[in-house]
C-alpha cells in the first residue's frame, strides 16, 4: 500500500505511459509536483448535450480529475468539463465510486472515463441523469458509439514487442567478464527481512523480499510471503474499517482501530496521516455522540425522556355541549301507504290487491336476491330462494295474471346450468364448468401471473419471480399441470432474461469470468425452454466470452513471466476461435497470434538462459536456435516488429557459442595445455570474425579481450619453453660458470622469470649443491636476447 507523494508519482507514471498506447486521450494539464489534479482530452464519439438543450454526439470531451486527501483510500473526483451526456454524469461528477472500490488503479480510471463516454459502460439502475438513462435505454442498439479499440494498443505493438529487455544484458554477456555467475542474494539480506518483520515494519519487508529474485533460494520464502500478506490484509480491512466508522461520525472507535492497525503494521503508510485526520474530524464535530444520548436520556434533548419515568398525562378534553336528541320515527312503508289508499278506495277488493301485491313484491326480491347468490357461488341458498319465491307466488288471487311471467323466470334460474352444475360444486371459467375450488385457484394463479408479468416488464425480476413461485405452488397444489408447466415456462424465460442482463452486464466490466459463468446458465436455461432458438445466440457469446476470458489470463501471465501459462491459455483461446470463428473479431484473433508468438519466443529464451547459467551449452544453443527458426517465421508472415529481435537472438547465440569455446579454453589451461588453450581461442576469433558482427560493440569487446588472452597465453609459452631449456641444461650451466663445483652433485633446478628488459627476458636459475655431508643453494641471472636468441649471464647493475 503506497500513498503519498511516492503514490502520486508513481501513479502519474503509469498514467503517461498508458496513455502512449491510447493517443484518444491526451492530458492537458497538471497540478502539484507530482500532479494531484489532471485534465484530460477525450476523443471519442459520445452523446452530449448541445447549446439549444437537444443531445447530439461529439467527438471533443474534457475531464478534470482531483486526488483528495487520504488518496487512493478515498476515490478520486472526476468532474466533466464538457456537457456530457450519459447516466451515470451530472454536471459536478462521474459515478466511479464502485469501481474504484473493486480496481483502485488511477490509470484503469481514465480508461474507464473513456469507455463511459463512448458509451461502452453505463447504469441504468439509479442513475445520476434520469433523462439520459431513458435515452440510453432506447438508443442500446447504436451503443458504443465508439471504443479504445485494441487496434490503437496493436499499432503501438508494445506488448508484443521486439525483445524489451536488452538480450546481452539480461544474459550477463555485455561485460567482459560475461562468463561470471550471477551476484547470489547473502543470508544477510534474508535476515534483514525478518527482522523487519519481527519489528512489525510489515511494508518495508515486503518491497525488500519482492526486489529478490524468484530464483534466488530462500528456504523460508513462502512462509514470510504468508505471513506478510496476512498482515497485510488485515491492515486494509482496519483502513477501511476506520473509514467507515469515521464516515459514522465515531471517531473514537475509529481512532481505537487504526491504533489496532499501527500495532501489526508500524510502518504502514498513511495510518498516522488517518488518525490525524479523524481526530480533527472528532475535534470540529464538538461534544461526542454519547453526550447527545445522554442529555437525551435526562430530557434536555427533545424527542427522548429519562427510562422509568411516564409519559406525561394529556390535559383532560374540554367538557362538551349538550345537544338535544329527538326521537327517530320511521316512515312508513310503501306497502302500509298502498294497504291505507287501497283501504280508503275499497275495504275488500283493496285488501286483496294488496296481499297480492305484496306476495309479487316479496317474489321479486327473492329472484333478485337469488341472482346475487348465483352471482357469488351461495347456490344452495340460491335454490332455496328461488323456491320460497315460487311458493309466494301461489296465493295470487286478484293480480294472478302477473304470476305467468315470474314462474318463467324462477324456472329458467333453478334450471339453469349455472345453478344447477353450481349445485354440484362446479363453476363457469374459461368457458367450462369446474369445481369452484380449481376455479377459485385457477383465479388466484391468473391474478398472479399477470402481476408477475408486469413486474417483468418494469425490470424487477426479482418481485416477479417471487409471484411465479407463488403461482407455481398454488398451481402444484390444485393439480394444474398445464398452468403448472406454463408457469414454469415464463419462470425460466424470465431467468433467461435475468441471466443474459447478468451476463452483459459483466461484459461491460470486462469480467469475462462472471460473464461466462452465466452464459453458461443462460445457455442451461435455453435448453430447457421449449423455444429453444436462443441457444445458438448464447453459444456464440459464451464463446466470446470464455475467450476473453482466456486473453485476459494469458496477458496477465504473461505479464508474470508465467510463459508455459500463457502458451496454456492462449492455445486454449485458438482453439475456441476454430470451434467458433465468428464469436471474436479479426484484431483478437491477431492479438492471440502476436501473443503466442512472443509467449513461445520468451519461454525458448528463458529455457536458453537457464541452460547457459547451468552452463549446458548445447542446449542453450539449441534453444536460441529454436528462438531463431520461430523469428524467421514470423519475419515471412510480415511479423516486421520482431524483426529487430533477429539481431539480438543472432548475437546472443554467438555470444553463447563462443562461452562454449571459453569453457574449453579454461578447461585446457586448468590442466597447463597452453597451445589447446590458443588453439581455441583462435578459433573464438575465426567464429567472430565469419559471423558478421565483429564491429558490434559487444562483440568486439569479447574479441579484444580474446585477443589479449592469445597474447598473455604465447608469452607463456615462450617462458615455458625457456624456462624448460634452463632447467634442463643448468648443470652445464653451473658448473662452467662455478668450476670449483665440479666433483659436487647438482640438484632441484628451478628457473623463473625475473623480469623483462625490452624484449629481453632476465631469469633466476637456481639449484642445490651437495658435497662432503653438506648441502647450499647456487644461483645465476641468465638473460636471453631475443634478437640474437643467445644466452648470457646477467650481472645487476
Amino acid at each position: 500500500m503506497t500513498t503519498g507523494s511516492q503514490q502520486l508519482a508513481d501513479d502519474y507514471g503509469q498514467l503517461k505511459e498508458l496513455l502512449e498506447l491510447y493517443p484518444h486521450i491526451t492530458i492537458l494539464r497538471v497540478e502539484g509536483d507530482p500532479p494531484d489534479h489532471y485534465e484530460l482530452a477525450y476523443h471519442l464519439r459520445g452523446y452530449v448535450r448541445t447549446d439549444d438543450g437537444a443531445v447530439g454526439i461529439g467527438t471533443d470531451h474534457q475531464v478534470r480529475i482531483s486526488l483528495p486527501f487520504g488518496y487512493p483510500h478515498f476515490a478520486p473526483i472526476a468532474k466533466p468539463l464538457t456537457p456530457i451526456f450519459h447516466p451515470d454524469v451530472d454536471p459536478a461528477a462521474f459515478r466511479i465510486a464502485d469501481h474504484w472500490q473493486q480496481n483502485p488503479s488511477l490509470a484503469d480510471l481514465v480508461l474507464r472515463i473513456g469507455e463511459m463516454i463512448c458509451g461502452s459502460v453505463y447504469q441504468l439502475d439509479e442513475p445520476f441523469n434520469r433523462e439520459a438513462a431513458d435515452w440510453y435505454a432506447a438508443h442500446q442498439g447504436q451503443l458504443p458509439l465508439d471504443t479504445l479499440s485494441l487496434a490503437d494498443i496493436e499499432q503501438s505493438q508494445d506488448r508484443p514487442d521486439s525483445l524489451a529487455e536488452d538480450t546481452f544484458a539480461s544474459l550477463g554477456l555485455e561485460s567482459d567478464d560475461f562468463l561470471d555467475p550471477e551476484k547470489e542474494i547473502g543470508e544477510e539480506d534474508v535476515q534483514q527481512i525478518r527482522d523487519l518483520i519481527a519489528e512489525r515494519k510489515i511494508f518495508t519487508a515486503n518491497r525488500l523480499l519482492g526486489e529478490i529474485p524468484a530464483t534466488a533460494t530462500i528456504p523460508d520464502r513462502e512462509e514470510m510471503q504468508q505471513q506478510i500478506g496476512k498482515v497485510l490484509r488485515k491492515t486494509d480491512q482496519f483502513f477501511k474499517l476506520a473509514e467507515q466508522l469515521e464516515g459514522l461520525g465515531k471517531f473514537t472507535e475509529a481512532i481505537e482501530v487504526v491504533d489496532d492497525l499501527l500495532a501489526i503494521a508500524v510502518d504502514a503508510p498513511g495510518a498516522e496521516a488517518l488518525r490525524a485526520r479523524i481526530q480533527q474530524s472528532q475535534f470540529a464535530a464538538g461534544p461526542a455522540a454519547d453526550d447527545d444520548e445522554f442529555a437525551e436520556e435526562e430530557g434536555l434533548l427533545p424527542g427522548r425522556r429519562p427510562p422509568g419515568r411516564p409519559p406525561a398525562q394529556p390535559p383532560a378534553p374540554p367538557p362538551g355541549r349538550w345537544r338535544l336528541r329527538l326521537p327517530q320515527v320511521p316512515m312508513p312503508s310503501r306497502a302500509m301507504i298502498l294497504a291505507v289508499l287501497a283501504t280508503a278506495a275499497c275495504a275488500g277488493f283493496g285488501l286483496l290487491a294488496f296481499r297480492d301485491h305484496g306476495a309479487l313484491q316479496l317474489s321479486e326480491n327473492n329472484i333478485r336476491k337469488a341472482r346475487q347468490l348465483l352471482d357469488a357461488r351461495q347456490f344452495d341458498s340460491a335454490q332455496a330462494t328461488l323456491e320460497a319465491a315460487r311458493a309466494g307466488l301461489k296465493p295470487l288471487s286478484i293480480l294472478r295474471f302477473r304470476k305467468a311471467g315470474l314462474d318463467r323466470e324462477i324456472a329458467r334460474l333453478l334450471d339453469s346450468p349455472e345453478l344447477r352444475e353450481g349445485l354440484q360444486g362446479k363453476v363457469l371459467y374459461a368457458g367450462e364448468y369446474i369445481p369452484v375450488d380449481t376455479a377459485t385457484a385457477l383465479q388466484e394463479v391468473q391474478a398472479l401471473t399477470d402481476r408477475a408479468r408486469a413486474l417483468a416488464a418494469e425490470n424487477n425480476a426479482g418481485e416477479a419471480l417471487a409471484l411465479y413461485q407463488q403461482a407455481l405452488q398454488l398451481a402444484g397444489g390444485h393439480r394444474l399441470e398445464q398452468r403448472k408447466a406454463a408457469i414454469e415456462e415464463s419462470m425460466r424465460t424470465l431467468e433467461l432474461h435475468r441471466t443474459l442482463s447478468a451476463a452483459q452486464q459483466a461484459e461491460q466490466g470486462k469480467n469475462w469470468v462472471g460473464a461466462a459463468e452465466s452464459y453458461r446458465k443462460a445457455l442451461r436455461l435455453s435448453g430447457e425452454l421449449t423455444d429453444r432458438s436462443t441457444a445458438s445466440d448464447i453459444t456464440h457469446r459464451l464463446t466470446a466470452a470464455v475467450f476473453r476470458q482466456e486473453l485476459d489470463r494469458s496477458k496477465k501471465t504473461f505479464d508474470q513471466a508465467q510463459w508455459q501459462d500463457t502458451i496454456a491459455s492462449l492455445e486454449r483461446a485458438r482453439e475456441l476461435i476454430a470451434a467458433n470463428p465468428a464469436a471474436v473479431s479479426a484484431t483478437e484473433r491477431e492479438e492471440v497470434r502476436q501473443l503466442l508468438v512472443n509467449a513461445r519466443l520468451y519461454r525458448m529464451l528463458a529455457a536458453a538462459r537457464a541452460a547457459y547459467l547451468q552452463r549446458d551449452w548445447e542446449l542453450a544453443i539449441r534453444e536460441y536456435q529454436q528462438a531463431l527458426a520461430l523469428l524467421a517465421e514470423e519475419t515471412a508472415s510480415g511479423g516486421e516488429s520482431l524483426a529487430g529481435s533477429v539481431t539480438k537472438v543472432e548475437k546472443t547465440l554467438l555470444l553463447v557459442r563462443l562461452a562454449r569455446v571459453q569453457d574449453q579454453v579454461e578447461r585446457a589451461e586448468s590442466r597447463g595445455d597452453l597451445n589447446s588453450a590458443v588453439t581455441h581461442r583462435r578459433e573464438i576469433l575465426t567464429m567472430i570474425r565469419r559471423s558478421g558482427y565483429a564491429q558490434d560493440k559487444a562483440v568486439k569487446a569479447v574479441a579484444d579481450k580474446v585477443s589479449a588472452q592469445i597474447g598473455v597465453n604465447l608469452e607463456q609459452q615462450e617462458v615455458n619453453r625457456q624456462t624448460d631449456w634452463l632447467e634442463t641444461n643448468f648443470e652445464t650451466l653451473f658448473r662452467t660458470n662455478y668450476p670449483t663445483f665440479a666433483g659436487s652433485e647438482l640438484v632441484q633446478p628451478r628457473a623463473v622469470l625475473l623480469k623483462k628488459i625490452g624484449r629481453d627476458r632476465v631469469y633466476t636459475l637456481s639449484c642445490v649443491e651437495r658435497s662432503q655431508g653438506s648441502s647450499s643453494k647456487l644461483e645465476l641471472l641468465y638473460r636471453f636476447n631475443a634478437e640474437t636468441g643467445q644466452w648470457s649471464v646477467y650481472k645487476e647493475e
